[in-house]
């Protein structure tokens, strides 16, 4: 099943690199969740579910899905880790993409850094209106 994305917000970065925000409720999860576009090629998506369901997962066409799974935590510890996968890790992505325009992408710091920025305050928003959250 394809995942469910209620109340998207799509950040511009650059030139074929966006950034949507959502929120996620369908059979693989119910929270926060973000995904990093290259080229319309999902690069990373972050799904902040809370408890022992977060993950990142990255190339995800590439990959088939494989994702790193995040420590036990709270709906704001997911993001706090999504936000550090991004910026940490975005690179790795996009250097071990299959495509090789992917490959070659920059993409503009300050861009992405407001674009995070955004993200933050979306999902921890999103995370804000969960009922008997563990925020």
């Amino acid at each position: 099943m394809a995942n469910q994305k209620h109340d998207m917000v799509i950040y511009r970065i650059q030139d074929d690199v966006r950034l949507e925000v959502y929120w996620r409720d369908d059979a693989g999860g119910r929270g926060p969740a973000a995904s990093l576009y290259v080229f319309d090629d999902e690069i990373m998506r972050f799904d902040c579910f809370g408890g022992d369901n977060g993950h990142c997962h990255f190339n995800l066409r590439q990959t088939r899905g494989r994702r790193w799974m995040y420590p036990e935590g709270s709906f704001r510890d997911h993001i706090k880790q999504s936000l550090f996968d991004l910026r940490s890790n975005l690179s790795f992505c996009l250097q071990t993409h299959q495509d090789e325009r992917i490959q070659q992408t920059q993409i503009n710091r300050e861009s992405l850094d407001m674009a995070t920025e955004k993200m933050e305050t979306q999902l921890l928003d999103f995370a804000d209106k969960l009922q008997g959250d563990t925020a």
